[in-house]
């Protein structure tokens, strides 16, 4: 089998798009259910030749490519679609409401905004392309449900990491797909699982979030960035914990004038051991550690936000 694709399951692959020449960084999942595919997340604009590449080796074609599942709309999630589609004008996309509309109109939202907060980064996403309003099928509950042959899926709205943000459970194998809802895991520094909280980022959402898929009761977590993992139950408890120990040590961080990003994380460096892991990383992880200091400048907005409001 090709490098970049991870068979993980009978049925599932993880199709690494190595962007900005990183691995486990950004690797769309497909998905098999008989004759037909699915993918979760495309990746941005910059991945999409070699997702096609890949997808042409998995015999995936306009024909049988039915369904693309979006957890988000944020560039690394979304921003390819609009190329995608161009070639696969068949595929329908399963998005949240909220999403819709920008993936229609990418200009304001989608591309500006993502502009004005990653600069760069968002630059080498590159720009998204319109999506027509007929291949998306917005999901406008706080729950749905959607059968694919002879596979099930249950898709629960849990914001957090953005307001838009829906995770799904494929029934038939337990596996919740979480999308950025439960932070990252970095296979190569032992399975370290980090924040992903960019601003503005909610805790209590969250939060909330997280014991809305305890409740469906997983066995396996299948993380956007970037592996399926066992002890699904065991992640989610240890992920919310990691949140509320985020939020006191920005806390005293602020209260003591440390308000540098790169400051901070070696606060957080003494009490996460798993953040500790990818912080020390500058060169081989450089996205996925750009994200954290990202979810850095979530917690640290958070913090002063609410300073701000018991002033």
């Amino acid at each position: 089998m090709e490098k970049n694709i991870r068979q993980l399951d009978e049925i599932i692959w993880q199709l690494d798009l190595e962007v900005d020449n990183e691995k486990e960084f950004i690797a769309p999942y497909l998905i098999k259910s008989n004759k037909d595919f699915i993918i979760v997340d495309v990746g941005p604009t910059c991945g999409i030749k070699e997702l096609e590449r890949q997808l042409k080796i998995m015999n995936v074609n306009r024909d049988n490519l039915k369904y693309v599942f979006l957890t988000h709309i944020h560039l690394d999630h979304s921003g390819g679609l609009g190329t995608l589609l161009e070639n696969f004008p068949n595929t329908q996309v399963v998005v949240h409401r909220r999403g819709a509309p920008h993936l229609i109109d990418p200009e304001k939202v989608l591309w500006q905004s993502s502009l004005d907060t990653l600069g760069w980064v968002a630059e080498m996403y590159e720009k998204p392309l319109p999506v027509k309003e007929e291949c998306l099928i917005p999901i406008h509950e706080d729950t749905f449900h959607i059968k694919v042959n002879e596979l099930e899926f249950n898709w629960i709205e849990t914001p957090g990491h953005a307001s838009h943000h829906f995770s799904f459970m494929l029934e038939n194998k337990k596996i919740m797909f979480c999308g950025d809802s439960v932070g990252m895991v970095i296979p190569s520094l032992d399975n370290a699982m980090v924040p992903t909280a960019p601003h503005p980022y909610r805790i209590e959402s969250g939060i909330t979030s997280i014991n809305k898929m305890i409740e469906l009761n997983p066995e396996k977590l299948a993380f956007a960035h970037h592996a399926i993992r066992p002890g699904a139950l065991e992640l989610l408890r240890k992920h919310s914990k990691q949140l509320q120990s985020w939020k006191e040590c920005v806390e005293l961080c602020i209260s003591k004038d440390i308000t540098e990003e790169e400051d901070i994380a070696i606060e957080i460096s003494k009490i996460d051991s798993d953040s500790a892991k990818l912080f020390q990383q500058k060169d081989v992880f450089g996205g996925l550690r750009k994200a954290l200091v990202g979810s850095i400048t979530g917690f640290k907005n958070l913090v002063l936000k609410e300073k701000e409001a018991n002033s």
